[in-house]
């Protein structure tokens, strides 16, 4: 179900007071709402978003079918973080798990990004809302960290999330991938798999990588790294513990543009001891070889799968010096 961003209209009163009269979700929410909420409190809201200072307050009616479902906005902040805003939403319940607020996440900072000077727009949901972290990541956000008993809701201490979405001028960025982006990247990973490296083995290897794609068990200890271009994923970085690359592979038609190192070096900051190892193919040990990986081994063969263990290694700390 797709939705639209729009600007409010005061004709949508009485489907936000409806949104918001359910406790389920307003204890979502911050504190300041009535309850329940009127339709006269919903005429005042909108009236005030319709008359904020449009540079700051980017605030929206998420709509299906021309109907107001919920609400999102961007809120500039002051000082220092004047180029920051703060993200805000909710969904009426009967919408929810739908995708739709991950969609309107996407609309809004589209045009925030598009029309502002704002750089970053960042979210505190609280740590317990899964739902709400969900569609943020899946928005492309990136999760920064915990704050510990960061708000009393209900009368409870209650952690919240820190996520972050920054305007990025550089061509492919690259962020960590969704479960739901994984079943992509698994398909990028075959495709240039059979064209670049499966003629480098015997049909028996081409089965065994085959079948490490298709192992659920891998898959879920491994963290995907992906570059994209514009919402096109074109290359992929997965990582299994405690430093070891599994696979990296870029689609063919983006070769020779930087992507590998982009992939290499935003994986790298999520390490802290920059030593990693690799089990190259034939065909990628040149390209690990320009990241700074050496050979630690000669050539090996195991279920018909050649490979080089190579390493990557530094005395240095990443965040050493910052």
């Amino acid at each position: 179900m797709s939705c639209i961003l729009r600007k409010w209209r005061r004709s949508d009163a009485k489907d936000l007071a409806a949104a918001l009269s359910n406790e389920n979700v307003l204890n979502n929410l911050r504190d300041g709402l009535p309850f329940p909420y009127t339709e006269q409190d919903a005429h005042d809201y909108i009236i005030t978003m319709l008359s904020s200072n449009e540079n700051s307050t980017f605030a929206y009616a998420i709509t299906v079918d021309d109907r107001a479902v919920g609400s999102i906005g961007a809120f500039r902040q002051g000082n220092i973080h004047r180029q920051t805003a703060e993200l805000g939403y909710y969904l009426a319940e009967e919408y929810w798990g739908r995708g739709i607020m991950t969609e309107a996440i996407q609309q809004l900072c589209g045009i925030v990004f598009e029309t502002t000077d704002i750089l970053r727009i960042y979210a505190e949901p609280f740590a317990y809302n899964t739902g709400s972290r969900r569609a943020l990541e899946k928005a492309g956000f990136r999760y920064e960290g915990t704050m510990k008993n960061n708000a009393v809701k209900n009368g409870k201490v209650l952690d919240m999330a820190l996520y972050s979405l920054t305007r990025t001028t550089e061509p492919y960025p690259v962020r960590r991938l969704t479960s739901e982006e994984i079943p992509q990247a698994l398909a990028l990973c075959w495709r240039v798999f059979q064209e670049f490296e499966a003629p480098e083995y015997s049909p028996a290897g081409v089965a065994a990588f085959r079948e490490s794609l298709d192992d659920p068990e891998r898959t879920r200890s491994l963290t995907f790294y992906g570059a994209f271009d514009e919402e096109k994923l074109v290359g992929v970085l997965c990582m299994r513990p405690p430093q070891h690359i599994a696979d990296f592979f870029v689609d063919a038609a983006y070769h020779r543009r930087g992507i590998g190192r982009r992939l290499f070096e935003a994986m790298r900051k999520d390490f802290n001891q920059q030593e990693f190892t690799v089990n190259s193919s034939p065909y990628a040990i040149k390209v690990y070889q320009h990241l700074g990986f050496e050979p630690t081994a000669g050539e090996q063969e195991e279920n018909g799968l050649r490979f080089t263990p190579m390493k990557y290694g530094s005395d240095k700390r990443i965040n050493e010096g910052s």
